[in-house]
């Protein structure tokens, strides 16, 4: 990402707990560069939370600590969490990821912390509270939602149909990137649907009840360098 060409974001000085990715076969913890980035451009100070059995007693002492929550893509949700047998196509499944997450964004509700959840980060959430997940998009749509083709291009449009949303994006339709298999089924109870893409998948959701509690199935990230919008979305997650 090409620092230089982004402005600075005024001294907001949030802190923001990120959750994510934890490699158990290689014993690695990982978050993608770009979230990062994308926050330090917005004057923002990542904690990344370390994914371990022996760290869950500490989710509300970090959670407590920071203003803002990122939950970030990673890898398929089990369905033994929203009542589901496992179904032909599911992929790469994390359980201690899985239980710390899900634990996490319900704390994060409780204290009206301000979250934003990218990709698997809005499955979590909708899981957390009550909704499904198609296990397997390809046998639902005939629209690729998985695009062979660099992130920081838009692949598939989306509607915009949620108030907070089109106070950010304005635009009723906007392209987005893609790079997800499943998606909600059935959303949660208490969330409202911000986005559809045109096959109607739900790819955005809020709950109203939370200052910024906020999911989107595209990844945000990996746009902010040519996308102006998409960069609204995190100045938003990150207002106090």
């Amino acid at each position: 990402m090409e620092i230089e060409k982004f402005k600075i974001g005024k001294a907001n000085l949030m802190n923001v707990l990120v959750f994510g990715g934890f490699d158990r076969e290689n014993r690695r913890l990982y978050v993608m560069s770009e979230y990062v980035e994308v926050l330090l451009i917005l004057n923002a100070k990542p904690i990344i939370f370390p994914i371990s059995a022996l760290s869950t007693k500490f989710l509300k002492e970090y959670i407590q600590m920071c203003e803002c929550v990122l939950f970030c893509g990673g890898e398929d949700v089990h369905p033994k969490f929203y009542g589901k047998e496992p179904q032909v196509g599911i992929r790469k499944i994390n359980l201690l990821r899985d239980e710390i997450e899900l634990e996490a964004i319900k704390i994060s509700y409780e204290m009206d912390r301000r979250v934003l959840a990218i990709c698997r980060g809005l499955q979590v959430m909708n899981v957390a509270f009550g909704g499904t997940l198609i296990q397997d998009l390809e046998r639902k749509t005939t629209i690729s939602h998985y695009q062979n083709l660099d992130g920081i291009y838009g692949y598939h449009t989306v509607e915009i149909v949620g108030g907070l949303l089109a106070s950010i994006f304005g635009s009723r339709r906007i392209l987005v990137n893609s790079f997800h298999h499943q998606a909600i089924e059935e959303v949660a109870p208490g969330f409202e649907i911000e986005a559809v893409s045109a096959d109607g998948i739900v790819e955005a959701i809020s709950k109203k009840d939370r200052s910024f509690f906020v999911g989107v199935q595209w990844h945000p990230e990996l746009m902010v360098k040519n996308n102006l919008y998409q960069k609204e979305l995190f100045e938003r997650f990150l207002e106090g």
